[in-house]
């Protein structure tokens, strides 16, 4: 018999996506050269609090969701691990640890970039199994996270 799934695990995942980009973001607006990125990774690491905090309110509200089936069981646990395995940065210390490892701002850019798509990824994948009140939101949210990856695209080119 197919296993029941919580859609709460995948918002776990985003909330943890979340601190993570702030750890990332705050540790680089504190070491990057250039001024300008210095201005754009702080901007990012509030927007990321933000995010943050809109998937916790997320997640109190889904307390009631109804879970999903299984087609088999165990599908969505090795889903979820394939979409998550090779993420940018596993956890919030790690993204940091990684920052401080940058060995410069181009370098950083382009590990904000890949955090950025990897989050989109996720979003994408969040939207399709939220219930119809959730699923604007994560849309939202996924439309700033575009709108992260254009600012970064227009860093990279001015490094």
């Amino acid at each position: 018999m197919a296993e029941l799934f919580e859609i709460t695990e995948l918002v776990k995942i985003g909330i943890d996506d979340e601190k993570a980009g702030v750890g990332f973001y705050q540790t680089m607006a504190e070491r990057a050269d250039n001024e300008r990125l210095k201005a754009i990774f702080a901007d990012l690491a509030d927007q990321e609090r933000y995010h943050q905090r809109r998937f916790e309110q997320m997640l109190e509200d889904l307390g009631g969701h109804t879970p999903s089936r299984e087609q088999y069981a165990g599908e969505y646990r090795q889903y979820l691990q394939a979409l998550t395995s090779d993420r940018a940065f596993p956890d919030p210390d790690a993204a940091r640890k990684m920052a401080q490892e940058c060995p410069d701002d181009r370098s950083a850019v382009e590990l904000a970039v890949r955090f950025e798509r990897d989050t989109l990824l996720l979003m994408h994948e969040m939207a399709s199994l939220m219930p119809d009140k959730h699923r604007d939101v994560v849309n939202d949210l996924a439309e700033e996270e575009q709108s992260h990856l254009v600012t970064l695209a227009d860093a990279r080119r001015q490094l």
